[in-house]
């Protein structure tokens, strides 16, 4: 395991994927589930539980999703010596386009404590 670039981020209703297509996964109640290795060696993967394609209807549950997200991301950075804001969708689709960047980019320039 080398040094990474960054995450690619996933959500759940990506048409491509994979069971196994994951290095992390962050459940809708916060939970984090960890693969038992990296799927490459270039980018960690983490797949948010959730359809972003559509208009998120529980803003509380997305909000405290994307906190552990954020915490998750942080982490890693940490670990691996990569930017934080080094953050990529999977692909045009995915995550959807509802997906809170925003949200999420405010919070990795004001780190939770």
């Amino acid at each position: 395991m080398g040094e990474f670039a960054g995450v690619v981020l996933h959500d759940s209703a990506c048409p491509a994927r994979t069971r196994a297509g994951f290095d992390f996964y962050v459940c809708k109640d916060g939970t984090v589930v960890t693969s038992q290795d990296f799927l490459d060696d270039e980018h960690i993967h983490v797949c948010v539980e959730g359809d972003f394609s559509v208009p998120v209807t529980n803003t509380g549950l997305v909000r405290e999703q994307m906190f552990v997200l954020v915490k998750l991301v942080l982490r890693l950075a940490s670990a691996f010596k990569f930017d934080p804001e080094r953050l990529i969708a999977h692909g045009d689709q995915c995550p959807g386009e509802e997906f809170p960047w925003h949200e999420l980019k405010i919070r990795i320039d004001r780190p939770p404590h």
